[in-house]
């Protein structure tokens, strides 16, 4: 069962060097097809291609920095695992202008689904801050 936590967790790695890498195909790779990204605020994507298509317009004109701040859990049942854990996240405009903190002090769970080749990919992603951006 080891392997499958390091696996797991390696997976979530994955997420952050794709981010900060701007490597757009890596990161949607990561989900599964009927994958859901649930972000705060906004409605549930549903689908890779409705994550993408929220999601490539970013990468395209951000730099990201994502920072993967601890991981405090890892948990795999069967096929399924989930993670907990703590980030933040700045983006840059890569034509010019100030870094803002997106998620400065976020929050994650994050399901996986175990594919045929033993990966992991993301079926469920729920996040949101630990602050207020008002406050």
């Amino acid at each position: 069962m080891n392997h499958d936590l390091s696996s797991v967790e390696s997976t979530l790695r994955q997420y952050g060097s794709a981010c900060n890498n701007g490597d757009f195909e890596t990161w949607i790779a990561l989900w599964d097809e009927n994958g859901r990204q649930m972000p705060p605020d906004a409605p549930t994507r549903v689908g890779v291609a409705a994550i993408g298509e929220a999601m490539q317009p970013v990468f395209a004109a951000m730099i990201i920095e994502f920072k993967l701040l601890s991981v405090d859990e890892v948990t795999v049942f069967g096929d399924i695992a989930v993670t907990r854990c703590t980030y933040s996240i700045h983006v840059t405009p890569k034509e010019g202008g100030e870094t803002v903190a997106v998620m400065a002090n976020g929050k994650a769970l994050t399901l996986f689904r175990r594919q045929s080749d033993h990966g992991w990919k993301i079926i469920y992603d729920s996040f949101n801050s630990n602050t207020s951006l008002a406050g």
